[in-house]
């Protein structure tokens, strides 16, 4: 999970329509009217303007959204607790089936790291070994429960991530171990759509590559 900030305005259609989505959400709530929490056309508009916002990722476990994976919108604060969000801009996130479902409708009461609004990258640690997130050893103890809250609340400790986020330390070890390092493979790792950014970012801190990092976290925030 890495810093996604919201730098788009909300689509003009949910700024058109949002109101009439949000009573029709609360007549479903209800019971005076049925049908799914939005519009097909609704979650269309939705989409679209979240896809961009992580470049494609899931906001938490940071993999494709694409063919096999589809797009979700999360609510930080989930529509069925605070109905009046449930077309707010700045609640809503695109993310993985999985981690959707996982949090789903868990009162958090903002704990979970909200990555478009603050930095999650000083929260974590990356074990070397089996690619499992740990709270940053610097944290204070309400800061390492967030962490730990936000990986319980999304799964992000299950089998295949850490599978992924190890093959990602590899990848990025082996390209940092060639005396001649490959400007292409550089250019792919840089590129802001590539997954598991704070696997990348955490390795190149950690081998005192500070400047790359730093140049991956500027580049993530230009091309947004």
């Amino acid at each position: 999970m890495v810093h996604t900030p919201r730098t788009s305005p909300a689509p003009l259609e949910l700024i058109k329509h949002g109101s009439r989505w949000t009573r029709r959400f609360h007549a479903i709530l209800n019971g005076s009217q049925k049908g799914d929490w939005a519009t097909l056309n609704a979650k269309r508009v939705l989409r679209t303007a979240l896809r961009d916002l992580a470049y494609g990722k899931c906001v938490y476990c940071e993999g494709a959204l694409d063919a096999q994976v589809y797009l979700q919108v999360d609510h930080y604060v989930p529509k069925v607790l605070a109905p009046d969000l449930a077309f707010e801009w700045t609640n809503l996130l695109p993310v993985c089936q999985i981690c959707n479902s996982t949090k789903g409708n868990q009162d958090h009461r903002n704990i979970l790291l909200k990555p478009d609004d603050e930095d999650p990258e000083p929260y974590f640690w990356l074990h070397p070994d089996t690619g499992r997130l740990e709270p940053h050893p610097r944290l204070d103890d309400i800061q390492a429960h967030r962490a730990v809250e936000t990986i319980r609340l999304c799964d992000l400790q299950r089998p295949a991530l850490c599978t992924k986020r190890v093959e990602m330390m590899t990848r990025v070890l082996d390209w940092l171990a060639h005396a001649d390092r490959s400007d292409s493979e550089w250019e792919r790792l840089s590129n802001p759509r590539q997954e598991y950014k704070f696997v990348l970012r955490h390795v190149l801190e950690t081998r005192e590559q500070r400047v790359l990092a730093e140049s991956d976290r500027s580049r993530f925030r230009k091309t947004i």
